[in-house]
């Protein structure tokens, strides 16, 4: 690789590592706060550093692409590769737009073995690129998983030229392409129908003959794990009779064997055991008590795949079959056993080591987010959520905790000239004028801690400290407002904050901002949603001259803020405290980050 690719990769590994706000055993408070804000800076050059990497070699290199060498294109994919290695997923972004370049070189230069080649690539980009917004339902997320089936389904149209094709990594990379087309859609008949073609090429020995030397056995497992993923679907009644039969043999195909092993692995069993309860050859009562016994035999102190999957997966999917049999809501038993399981998960969570975390961080992350099942008796989501946000976005957790600050003054001065500007928010309006100056100061604190909590399980966060974000990022970006609304909305002790986390970027006018579907007037809470839009903006902002900015604000706004909202920030008094806020070291925050990562372990 040429220099400036090194050190691009080095300059992103030194970032991914130093962003993690939980670093070895922690030395005393001051120490950590020094060291947290020399990190910062030098995280500040790094990406500096990138910027001017991309923008003086890589970004030329590739407007070139058409007359550079073969030891260029060679140098490129290389850097691709390390950029993602299914592990770390350094830096998808980058690999996309190399690869995407090297497709368009490929199809100028009519190379059906580079084209095939390139179209696999990007879509294994694309799919990383989406899982940024996995569970979120926009038309974006669908879009990105249609781009993403589009590029799979055109490498794996080649597969007509299988004969005439010799070598035989492009034939591999028709074959994978095949296979992968299953994980693009959400339609269990497509998915089931899809991998069922990869299972008969796959299986052919016709093809096996023209190609000895691939990894078929491995090709073989894979899709046969890939089918057996649909066991969800087995109870479904439109399922077909044919459909049921391919997703069983697949399931005995791989869980099968490996619960028959001496030491089965967890990871396998528990899918064995849920296919069995799909299908209904064993009770929901003999599949509670297995799943409890292969959560109790996950050693607290596991921190490799199969400790994760037993005691932050299986805590998920028991929590999954209590929501889905309200009878076992009402049975002490489960509940206190899923409690258990939960403190497990949590316990699993807040004490993850930083140098493991990796893209499957994420991944699961992700799943406890989105599939937290909140119900008395169990840990709260809201107060899970808080320390999740301090173990592994601490960024984040400051910058919400600063917008909260803001957001309590604001309200504060609204309330002192007018008590009954919030009382459209539930509970609110029947309180007292003393009620309401204790709980809605309070209450918009909180609003801006939970504002973007989207961003935590979409692990954008690393790529906006490496470089800018590319335009299609940007969208990505945008939509964790939606997965902040979705999470928050779906629980009892965060619902009140969904809509100030779905609203807070859409302009006061409607005539900007996103997203889209959100409607200013059909939301209750939207006059805390426009004191967090304007905090968000001042806490953002670039300078620290806030007075100045709310002059401005004052004399053109363009509607993106409310007009009464602004009028009370006018006030000289309030706009000495927000700057007080904004330019402040944040020490307290950290501090409160601090004592969750290491005084609370």
């Amino acid at each position: 690789m040429q220099p400036y690719q090194l050190r691009y990769i080095e300059n992103t590994k030194k970032i991914a590592d130093m962003i993690s706000f939980y670093r070895g055993a922690g030395s005393d408070f001051d120490s950590w706060y020094r060291e947290r804000k020399d990190l910062q800076q030098e995280i500040t050059s790094l990406r500096e550093d990138n910027l001017r990497l991309l923008n003086d070699y890589l970004f030329p290199t590739l407007d070139e692409l058409y007359s550079a060498s073969a030891e260029t294109i060679q140098d490129l994919e290389d850097f691709a590769a390390d950029l993602l290695d299914w592990h770390t997923n350094l830096d998808c972004g980058v690999y996309l737009v190399i690869h995407d370049s090297l497709l368009s070189l490929c199809r100028t230069r009519k190379d059906r073995n580079g084209i095939i080649r390139e179209l696999y690539l990007v879509g294994m980009g694309l799919y990383f690129q989406r899982r940024m917004v996995e569970g979120v339902d926009s038309p974006l997320s669908q879009e990105l998983m249609f781009q993403n089936e589009m590029a799979f389904t055109e490498a794996s149209s080649y597969f007509r030229f299988f004969e005439d094709i010799d070598d035989e990594e492009t034939r591999g990379y028709m074959i994978r392409a095949y296979a992968n087309i299953a994980i693009c859609s959400k339609d269990y008949h497509k998915k089931i129908a899809a991998t069922n073609t990869a299972l008969k090429i796959i299986q052919d020995e016709h093809y096996r003959e023209l190609a000895p030397d691939l990894p078929w056995e491995r090709f073989l497992r894979a899709a046969h794990q890939q089918m057996s993923s649909n066991r969800s679907d087995l109870a479904r009644e439109k399922l077909t009779k044919e459909e049921l039969a391919l997703v069983l043999e697949s399931c005995y195909e791989v869980f099968k064997p490996e619960s028959e092993t001496d030491n089965p692995s967890i990871r396998w069993l528990w899918p064995y055991y849920d296919m069995e309860y799909s299908c209904g050859y064993v009770d929901l009562k003999t599949t509670m008590e297995r799943l409890e016994t292969l959560i109790d035999q996950s050693p607290e102190d596991q921190y490799d795949q199969s400790g994760l999957y037993g005691n932050v997966q299986l805590p998920i999917y028991y929590g999954r079959l209590i929501k889905a049999n309200p009878q076992l809501q009402s049975e002490e038993h489960y509940i206190r056993y899923f409690a258990k399981a939960y403190r497990k998960m949590e316990k699993m969570m807040l004490s993850y080591p930083s140098e493991k975390k990796d893209d499957f961080t994420v991944y699961l992350l992700t799943l406890v987010i989105s599939d937290y099942y909140e119900m008395e008796g169990v840990t709260d989501y809201r107060r899970f959520m808080v320390k999740l946000m301090q173990q592994f976005a601490g960024d984040v957790y400051i910058r919400s905790r600063r917008i909260g600050d803001i957001m309590r003054a604001i309200s504060e001065a609204i309330l002192e000239n007018d008590p009954g500007f919030f009382d459209d928010i539930p509970r609110f309006g029947s309180m007292s004028a003393e009620e309401k100056m204790s709980e809605i100061p309070k209450y918009a604190e909180e609003c801006g801690l939970f504002h973007a909590l989207g961003m935590i399980k979409m692990n954008v966060t690393r790529t906006m400290e490496t470089r800018n974000l590319f335009a299609s990022e940007e969208q990505i970006y945008q939509l964790y407002v939606k997965s902040g609304y979705d999470d928050l909305a779906a629980r009892k002790t965060t619902e009140m904050y969904a809509d100030i986390a779905l609203g807070h970027r859409k302009w006061y006018s409607g005539n900007g901002g996103y997203p889209e579907s959100y409607e200013r007037i059909d939301s209750p809470f939207r006059q805390m949603t426009d004191v967090c839009a304007l905090s968000v903006y001042l806490a953002e902002g670039e300078g620290t001259d806030i007075r100045s900015r709310i002059d401005r604000l004052l004399l053109k706004d363009d509607g993106k803020f409310s007009p009464l909202v602004l009028s009370y920030v006018s006030d000289e008094k309030l706009k000495a405290r927000i700057s007080d806020i904004i330019t402040d070291d944040g020490k307290k925050y950290y501090r409160e980050v601090y004592d969750q990562l290491y005084e609370q372990s």
